[in-house]
């Protein structure tokens, strides 16, 4: 197939739906087919994708020729920068795949349009059945895979630490609520703040005020394999998101990395785990605090020895949900 992808945000750009999108355009062209993206994220002339086109917000004609060429026009998240080019071909085979409530946050023309353009699409993706029920549209739920290759168990190295917290630090994504449940335990601890944002001097100042700098550390943004093996470093991670998630790619990567899973039900992020972690009330302090407790007293238990779970991570490997992609692609 000639699969054209339009997404706003691009590898080499950093973020859920960038890092999905760069797994897939690999896998598909693994799988032996064409691929084109079309893109507003600036490109790294030093770091090209192999074997794939991407253009930066190229001209009106590039733009319609690269559609004319295509089998299956794919969008993760609708934009209009992009849907116009439906106008030149409405049976064009047309996927939009939804990763997140961005479209809850506003009534205005432009989200009117983007709904009306949902149900004339071809197929609907949803990233979880969370996002699957907000949608107004039928929708086929696939779950977002991550990077199987990098994300795994590093045998040598050693669970020294208790808790870990990997995400930006902003509000939304409850690292305050995570130190605040941790100066509540009665019993020493360790936890690690991997990540930035424009919270970090607020959050640090508060670990201060709570006289916990002995036990929570800041340790910055990090990424591929040097935090893999960070997370295997670690008995348990939290992701304490304060606000709906479509999914949650890192709650995949830590179950991958060994760690056991506590994670808030924000959308679909309580799926991610899928019975294999423990979830609490968004935004609960106190249930929050019991399940790290509960947490620090159960003994570790290798994810290797447990069949279920690495046949579930194996489901969401990038070639087992590339392949997911590319049945729709090819039955739409």
């Amino acid at each position: 197939m000639k699969i054209l992808v339009y997404s706003s945000v691009f590898y080499p750009g950093i973020g859920g739906i960038e890092n999905h999108s760069f797994f897939l355009v690999r896998e598909f062209v693994k799988a032996g087919h064409e691929v084109k993206v079309i893109t507003e994220q600036e490109q790294d002339p030093a770091r090209p994708l192999e074997h794939v086109e991407v253009l930066k917000t190229p001209g009106f004609f590039t733009q319609l020729k690269m559609f004319f060429w295509c089998d299956v026009f794919y969008m993760p998240n609708i934009t209009l920068k992009g849907a116009w080019l439906i106008a030149f071909n409405p049976w064009k085979k047309w996927v939009i795949s939804h990763n997140d409530f961005h479209l809850q946050y506003s009534n205005d023309l432009k989200t009117k349009l983007k709904w009306f353009l949902i149900r004339i699409a071809t197929k609907n993706i949803a990233v979880s059945k969370a996002v699957a029920a907000f949608l107004k549209y039928p929708s086929q739920v696939i779950y977002n895979c991550y990077d199987d290759s990098v994300f795994r168990l590093y045998k040598e190295e050693q669970r020294t630490y208790d808790f870990v917290f990997v995400g930006r630090l902003v509000s939304q994504k409850g690292c305050e609520l995570l130190i605040d449940a941790c100066g509540k335990l009665d019993r020493p601890f360790t936890l690690n703040i991997i990540g930035d944002g424009f919270e970090m001097h607020k959050l640090q100042a508060k670990v201060e005020a709570l006289k916990l700098g002995h036990a929570i550390r800041f340790l910055g943004f990090r990424q591929n394999e040097e935090l893999a093996r960070l997370l295997n470093r670690h008995r348990i991670m939290i992701v304490p998101s304060m606000d709906v998630e479509g999914f949650g790619i890192v709650a995949l990567e830590g179950l991958a990395c060994g760690c056991h899973m506590i994670v808030s039900n924000a959308g679909g992020l309580s799926e991610a785990v899928d019975g294999f972690g423990d979830i609490f009330r968004m935004g609960d302090e106190q249930q929050l605090t019991s399940l790290l407790r509960k947490a620090m007293e159960k003994p570790y238990e290798p994810i290797d020895q447990n069949a279920g779970l690495m046949s579930y991570l194996d489901d969401h490997s990038k070639k087992s949900v590339a392949a997911k992609y590319l049945e729709v692609f090819r039955t739409a």
